[in-house]
């Protein structure tokens, strides 16, 4: 197929998920539950690797449900390969109506497709200086700094963006201060990386956790240094709703060994190898990514997916809504 329909076209049944999954409670049982805050809403992607129309169309719709969005986030991989291959999309892409905030990938740190780190600066420099949102985000003060976090008062909700490939012992101090700063304040944390903070879990059995075999293709992993920080977060009473990853390429959420939430989304990039389905331009199987939207007076966690939303098992995934608080799905299609 080489014609292409516009993003909101077709992805048009997704509208009333969407305004749904934004809503809290309504005014009258609002008013008896005394809710005090509004949800988060924003969308998640990753792993665009240097793709401009598929970055173009996710602006598509964050502008046409800009109403709905309070701002996006990437979780890594803005470059293609390596950094050879690279698109400043603040720069090229469309105007967006709503913030993208931006975290940095294994992709990202590598010079050419021989995998040869390159520097910090290096990474600073293609991701966050084009970057026209960076005024809204307190930064761990460091050279290149790319891990920061916002607090958003009127949900209750601190952001956390972390860096997995540099100065992880600046980062690892840093982290519990922020923590234990929130925990202080009462507001519930989101944290954001690359990659899951360890191994996940199928915790709920829902659709939106791959069943394709990668752990005997890949083995498991190290487990990041994050993970016991915020495994100590909870344990002194904070509330850490979810950490958002990437890097996997394909879907994943459940609880590591340790009790922590992780939620990967399949990549932005039409790039398939590592998907659990193909990805054809011209087909809603083209684009990828997640609304999501996170009420803190009922505990929810909700997740709309945009674009492919079937893998090759032919499950759904459509929506998601778990209680974080009780750690429960309410509803999975």
């Amino acid at each position: 197929m080489n014609d292409i329909c516009d993003i909101v076209s077709l992805n048009s049944d997704v509208e009333p998920l969407v305004i749904q999954a934004s809503a809290t409670r309504t005014r009258f049982f609002r008013e008896i539950a005394e809710d005090r805050f509004r949800p988060l809403r924003f969308v998640h992607f990753s792993d665009i690797h240097a793709v401009p129309e598929l970055w173009d169309r996710i602006v598509d719709f964050i502008n046409y449900y800009s109403d709905y969005v309070d701002f996006a986030i990437h979780t890594g991989d803005y470059c293609g390969s390596c950094q050879e291959e690279y698109v400043d999309f603040y720069g090229t892409g469309k105007p967006c109506a709503r913030s993208i905030y931006n975290c940095v990938g294994n992709h990202d740190t590598v010079t050419t497709p021989d995998w040869i780190k390159n520097t910090k600066e290096s990474a600073h420099r293609l991701l966050f200086e084009p970057c026209n949102c960076k005024d809204e985000l307190t930064f761990l003060e460091c050279d290149y700094s790319m891990t920061y976090y916002r607090d958003f008062p009127e949900s209750n909700i601190r952001l956390v963006v972390l860096d997995m490939y540099f100065d992880i012992d600046i980062q690892c101090a840093w982290l519990r201060d922020i923590l234990r700063d929130a925990r202080e304040k009462g507001l519930c944390v989101i944290t954001a990386m690359h990659e899951r903070t360890d191994f996940v879990n199928d915790s709920f059995g829902v659709t939106f956790h791959t069943k394709n075999d990668y752990l005997s293709l890949e083995g498991r992993r190290d487990r990041s240094p994050f993970e016991e920080i915020i495994v100590d977060f909870i344990a002194d009473g904070g509330c850490h709703i979810c950490n958002l990853a990437g890097h996997e390429h394909h879907d994943l959420f459940g609880l590591t060994d340790a009790g922590v939430l992780n939620i990967a989304v399949q990549s932005g990039t039409c790039w398939d190898g590592w998907c659990d389905g193909l990805r054809v331009r011209g087909t809603r199987t083209y684009d990828c990514f997640n609304y999501m939207a996170v009420d803190v007076n009922m505990g929810l966690l909700k997740i709309v997916r945009v674009g492919n939303n079937r893998d090759i098992f032919l499950r759904s995934q459509r929506s998601l809504c778990y209680d974080y608080l009780n750690r429960k799905i309410i509803f999975n299609d």
